[in-house]
C-alpha cells in the first residue's frame, strides 16, 4: 500500500477517532458478572457512562495475569472459547466472524513481529491461500501488522479473510475477520472499531478479580 506525505493511513485515521471517543468516558462503570470462568481465563462486562455517548459497555478478559479490554460490533454476539484462549464474535446474520486468540510466549518481553515469518504461519494455515495485501494497524495503545488473505472453501466458495497480529509483553494476540470475498469489505469498518477499541493493561489481582465478577461456572 503506498503512503503519502501529510497522510494518515486508514487503520490509524479511525484509531485516533475512537480513541478520542473513548476519552469522554467517565471514570465510573458498573461490572456485570462474569461471561465465562476458568482459573485463567475470566470474561465479564462493565458499563461505562460518558460525558455525551451515553452508556457503553466494555468487555473485559483476563487471562494471565492480563486485562484486555474492547467493545465489539453493535448487535454481535461474544462467545468466549476458554480452552484456546479465544473469543469468537458473530453477526446477527452469521455472514461473517471475528475472532481473537491469545498466545503466550516463554518469557514476558514483548515478542517482534516479523512479516515474513508471520506471512509463513498464515500459508501453513491455509496452504492454497493468496496474501493480497499487508499494512499496519492500530489498537489502542500498540501497533501491529495485518494481512488480506484470500482463498478457496470446499473447492467453490472464495473466502477472504484480513488477520492482524499485535504483540504485547509476553506474548501476542490475533485477530481474524473472515467473509464471503464479495461482502468482505462490509465489515472492514466494524474490524477495524474493534481494534481501535483493544486495550492491554495488567490484571488486578485474583482476589479483586473474583470480588468484582463473580461469575458461573
Amino acid at each position: 500500500m503506498d503512503h503519502y506525505p501529510g497522510q494518515l493511513d486508514p487503520m490509524k485515521r479511525l484509531y485516533l477517532c475512537a480513541r478520542a471517543l473513548l476519552g469522554l468516558a467517565a471514570l465510573a462503570f458498573f461490572v456485570a458478572p462474569a461471561l465465562a470462568v476458568a482459573d485463567d481465563f475470566r470474561l465479564f462486562t462493565e458499563t461505562v457512562r460518558g460525558a455525551e455517548q451515553g452508556v457503553m459497555t466494555n468487555y473485559v478478559l483476563i487471562t494471565e495475569g492480563q486485562r484486555f479490554v474492547f467493545v465489539p460490533p453493535p448487535k454481535w454476539s461474544v462467545r468466549p472459547e476458554a480452552e484456546n484462549k479465544t473469543i469468537h464474535l458473530l453477526p446477527e446474520d452469521l455472514r461473517a466472524g471475528i475472532s481473537f486468540k491469545i498466545t503466550l510466549e516463554q518469557n514476558t518481553a514483548q515478542p517482534e513481529l516479523k512479516s515474513q515469518e508471520l506471512r509463513q504461519e498464515i500459508l501453513e494455515r491455509y496452504p492454497n491461500a493468496a496474501i493480497t495485501n499487508e499494512f499496519k494497524c492500530y489498537t489502542s495503545g500498540a501497533a501491529g501488522i495485518v494481512f488480506d488473505v484470500r482463498r478457496l472453501v470446499e473447492q467453490k466458495t472464495l473466502v477472504s479473510s484480513r488477520i492482524a497480529f499485535v504483540a504485547f509483553g509476553g506474548g501476542r494476540v490475533e485477530f481474524e475477520l473472515t467473509a464471503n470475498a464479495e461482502r468482505i469489505a462490509d465489515y472492514h469498518f466494524v474490524f477495524g472499531a474493534l481494534l481501535s477499541s483493544f486495550r492491554i493493561v495488567p490484571a488486578a489481582t485474583k482476589s479483586a478479580i473474583s470480588g468484582q465478577a463473580g461469575g458461573l461456572k
